[in-house]
């Protein structure tokens, strides 16, 4: 039996949003700040955060995908081609309201780790941070792609092979990592 995940800290992780609308800069702010995220920075257009990504390093960088002018995935194809700025690798999730499979499959091909689908629920949002985080993926530098190795083997494991996702699969499986009442209620109050 493999023992629990030790829990994620988030107090000296440093994140860059990015949202042109308040509100959603706004709630996601909260929500970082209720996961003990201390240091966020905040943008309300691309032009801002291309500015902000020059000189300063995220731990993570989530992205809305529709901002008038240019969009998320304009972003985050920005960031990856920068290969000499601090923000290169820098972990990066889309955040839209609309998921289909192509659209995951467009952030993926931009340079995307994750996208999630809002609105946003604080325990979906903190499972996919702690997969990222728990989870390194090996970062590909290719002539047509720049990113994390978007291959994740669908085929099943032969019996001597360990699944190399098991503390993260059991983490996110695990009932008593859901947030409570109280908890939720700290977010917002």
């Amino acid at each position: 039996m493999s023992t629990p995940a030790k829990r994620l800290d988030l107090k000296r992780a440093k994140a860059l949003l990015v949202d042109d609308n308040p509100q959603s800069l706004e709630l996601l702010s909260q929500v970082l700040t209720g996961f003990r995220m201390r240091e966020m920075k905040t943008c309300r257009d691309v032009t801002e955060a291309k500015d902000i990504l020059v000189t300063q390093r995220f731990d993570l960088i989530l992205i809305d995908l529709d901002m008038p002018g240019e969009d998320g995935l304009s972003l985050v194809r920005h960031i990856r081609s920068e290969h000499q700025l601090p923000n290169y690798t820098a972990p990066i999730m889309i955040l839209h309201g609309f998921t289909p499979a192509f659209m995951v499959s467009r952030a993926r091909d931009a340079g995307a780790n994750m996208v999630v689908r809002k609105p946003i629920a604080p325990s979906i949002l903190l499972s996919r941070i702690e997969w990222i985080a728990r989870n390194d993926r090996e970062f590909v530098a290719a002539e047509n792609y720049h990113g994390p190795d978007r291959r994740f083997r669908q085929v099943p494991l032969s019996e001597d092979c360990a699944e190399r996702r098991a503390d993260a699969l059991a983490l996110v499986a695990d009932p008593t990592r859901a947030l409570s009442q109280d908890d939720i209620s700290a977010l917002f109050g």
